[in-house]
């Protein structure tokens, strides 16, 4: 390989996933990305009761982490950047998590603030939209928490990070399978309840979201049996969209949400609550549609 051209490994370490990108670049500035995937892996489940990485999810991210490495290593990759978010960031036994994945892995888990997550989200978002000189809100709801970063162009005027995320509200609410109306009434509440804190004093053109929530969305508005970042890419999501996605996740069970067409396997548990917080977040700012952006955290990583 020309020494010029350097591989780099992204392992992104959610609340819900784990999402792992190799790009590769060149001295020019040109980055072209040569794996993308993501793994359902649920660092974050039971969280909510005892403040823990439970054993369960301790093991199955750890095991994950492993094959990552050996994936990387097989690819040729010259250098790995881990990071955790809103579970490494407040689980009480992170610090056992983050060490035993260096002495196994060889690999430094840098946990990442809510703002930074929030910043390079932002930055991931807008230059791959090409939304630069507009005002700009982006959301990246995830399992464990929602962040939001305010801007105009690539200039960031605010920033703000909820413990609001799909797999802690469906633990905490959806305790039935399938819902319950009155279950989906309270979350809805619950949802609202926490989206007004953010201050909504100042006007923003474009609303865009990212992560698995809104591309889930997305595939699923496309029917898409083969995730193609391509096409999901700029879709819009428009209110009534997320509306009826919700009435049809809701009215069947877990098991029966796997046969929807682009619903990714292991999101089916969690995409109800997604989606309620994504149609929570189009009433609070008012908004009749967002933009979904499938670039996120781990490609402005390699960027930025």
């Amino acid at each position: 390989m020309n020494s010029a051209i350097k591989k780099i490994a992204i392992i992104d370490i959610g609340t819900n996933s784990i999402k792992f990108c190799v790009a590769q670049t060149l001295e020019n500035g040109e980055i072209t990305f040569i794996k993308d995937t993501v793994h359902i892996t649920r660092l974050g489940e039971q969280f909510k009761k005892s403040g823990l990485i439970s054993a369960n999810a301790f093991e199955k991210n750890l095991i994950k982490i492993i094959e990552l490495k050996h994936e990387s290593q097989k690819l040729g990759v010259d250098k790995i950047i881990a990071v955790g978010t809103m579970a490494l960031r407040y689980a009480k036994n992170s610090n056992d998590f983050i060490q035993c994945v260096k002495e196994k892995c060889n690999i430094e888990i840098q946990i990442l603030s809510g703002y930074d997550e929030a910043r390079l989200s932002y930055l991931a978002a807008i230059s791959s939209l090409n939304f630069v000189n507009g005002c700009n809100i982006v959301f990246d709801s995830g399992g464990g928490s929602t962040e939001f970063t305010f801007g105009k162009g690539d200039r960031i005027k605010k920033k703000v990070s909820l413990n609001l995320g799909a797999l802690l509200i469906t633990e905490q609410f959806f305790k039935n399978d399938p819902v319950k109306p009155e279950q989906l009434d309270q979350v809805k509440k619950f949802i609202i309840d926490h989206l007004r804190k953010i201050d909504m004093s100042s006007p923003y053109n474009n609303l865009i979201g990212i992560g698995g929530a809104v591309t889930t969305m997305a595939a699923v508005k496309h029917k898409m049996v083969t995730y193609s970042p391509e096409i999901i890419q700029g879709t819009i999501l428009r209110k009534q969209d997320i509306y009826n996605q919700i009435d049809m996740f809701s009215s069947k069970s877990i098991l029966q949400r796997k046969k929807i067409p682009g619903l990714q396997n292991g999101r089916e548990g969690i995409i109800l609550a997604g989606a309620c917080i994504v149609y929570g977040i189009l009433e609070l700012f008012r908004k009749d549609q967002l933009t979904v952006c499938d670039r996120g955290l781990r490609h402005a990583l390699i960027r930025y």
